[in-house]
């Protein structure tokens, strides 16, 4: 994404009508790559399409579409045609017309890296972070890839990042399958870890689903063991329970008792 600049952020918004279909992956899948071949037929070099489920507190699904793409400024006739084309081609006419409403897009450009910095973060973020919000959905999207790329991606980088943006640095270590603070390769746990004990670590939040956990606290240093103990012998009878030595006790006392018995009679 830093070979994109000026870059074209867009952001496509289905009706509320036809969302209960885009519960399946499937359908999510088939509309993301409807969406890039367009921008690709229409000149587009470099085009990245991500979803979003959710709003900010999981409220209720809220499927919408966002591209980063190499676009920039476009007149007013360019862009009405551009989104046009859009809902014809992600939405059919028949359903937009009995339904009464359309697909809504926002274009937005920009050419400064910092803005540019910014859309990535937000696109990359992860939008559906409780399983709780949407169990059903939650199952049903486990495995689902989200974040794709079309087009060439051989150009050399047109902006660098600088030193406020670690957070994204480390998200490109994890790209690379690198631990972004150990340097080390990262060895893969595929099984799903419920939210709740993610939280509780307080953990980073470095995009595109991804988060820092803090690392984990070595043990107590020089950890005093103590030196007065010493190993008893199987027989010992301090080795047994308290139950154990509270029968041994009464039966030395039933072995005593007879003893003095017999030595009197």
């Amino acid at each position: 994404l830093m070979q994109i600049c000026p870059m074209a952020y867009i952001v496509i918004t289905f009706p509320l009508e036809v969302r209960p279909m885009m519960r399946d992956p499937q359908v999510l899948a088939l509309l993301r790559k409807k969406a890039r071949r367009l921008l690709r037929k229409r000149g587009y070099r470099m085009v990245f399409t991500r979803w979003h489920y959710f709003g900010e507190h999981g409220e209720k699904y809220h499927p919408h579409l966002n591209i980063l793409c190499d676009g920039g400024w476009l007149p007013e006739e360019q862009l009405a045609e551009l989104k046009d084309s859009i809902r014809r081609k992600l939405l059919p006419r028949s359903i937009a017309k009995g339904i009464g409403k359309d697909l809504e897009i926002q274009y937005r450009y920009s050419r400064s890296p910092k803005q540019i910095m910014h859309w990535i973060k937000y696109v990359t973020k992860a939008s559906f972070r409780d399983i709780t919000w949407d169990e059903p959905l939650a199952n049903a999207l486990y495995g689902f890839h989200n974040g794709c790329f079309a087009g060439t991606w051989d150009g050399s980088p047109k902006w660098k990042l600088t030193g406020t943006d670690k957070k994204f640095n480390a998200l490109l270590k994890v790209r690379e399958g690198i631990h972004p603070v150990s340097g080390k390769p990262i060895k893969w746990n595929k099984e799903p870890i419920p939210w709740a004990l993610v939280e509780a670590q307080n953990p980073v939040d470095i995009g595109s689903g991804y988060y820092l956990l803090p690392p984990i606290r070595p043990p107590p240093s020089g950890r005093r063991q103590p030196t007065n103990l010493i190993e008893l012998p199987d027989g010992d009878y301090r080795k047994h329970t308290n139950t154990v030595r509270t029968l041994i006790d009464r039966a030395k006392n039933v072995a005593s008792f007879r003893s003095d018995y017999e030595s009197y009679s």
